[in-house]
C-alpha cells in the first residue's frame, strides 16, 4: 500500500497531466486526517479552479486563505479564475468581488490580470 506522501505525489502527477478526476480520486483514498493538510487542501483547490467547480471551492478558499503564503496564491488564483468567469458571464459585479478577494489573498497577483480583468476591477 503507497504511503499519503506517495499518494499525494500521484495525485499531484494526475493533476499536472490534466487528469482532473483521476487526482481528485486519489486525494479521496488518503487517509481520513491527511484530507484536510494545506497541500492537500492546496491541491484540491487548484483541482477545483480547472474544472469551475466554484461553491466547493470557495469552502475550501476561506480555510487556505489563513495557510501559508503558497495556499494563499493558490486562493489567489482561484478568485481571479472565478472572477474572469463571472466577467465571461456578464456578472461584472460578482467578477470585481473575485478580483479583489484575488488581491486580498496574494497582492502579486495583479501581475496575472489581463486588461479585461482590470477593466472590471476598476469599473464603476
Amino acid at each position: 500500500m503507497d504511503s499519503p506522501q506517495e499518494l499525494i505525489r500521484t495525485a499531484t502527477g494526475y493533476f499536472e497531466l490534466g487528469m482532473f478526476s483521476d487526482s481528485w480520486e486519489i486525494i479521496e483514498s488518503l487517509p481520513p486526517e491527511e484530507k484536510t493538510t494545506a497541500p492537500v487542501l492546496d491541491l484540491r483547490l487548484r483541482i477545483l479552479s480547472a474544472l469551475s467547480e466554484w461553491d466547493l471551492g470557495e469552502e475550501i478558499a476561506k480555510i487556505l486563505v489563513h495557510a501559508g503564503n503558497e495556499e494563499r496564491k493558490t486562493v489567489a488564483r482561484f478568485h481571479h479564475a472565478r472572477g474572469r468567469a463571472m466577467w465571461q458571464s456578464g456578472d461584472c459585479a460578482g467578477a470585481r468581488d473575485r478580483f479583489r478577494l484575488a488581491v486580498e489573498a496574494w497582492r502579486e497577483v495583479r501581475e496575472e490580470f489581463s486588461d479585461d480583468d482590470l477593466a472590471a476591477l476598476f469599473r464603476e
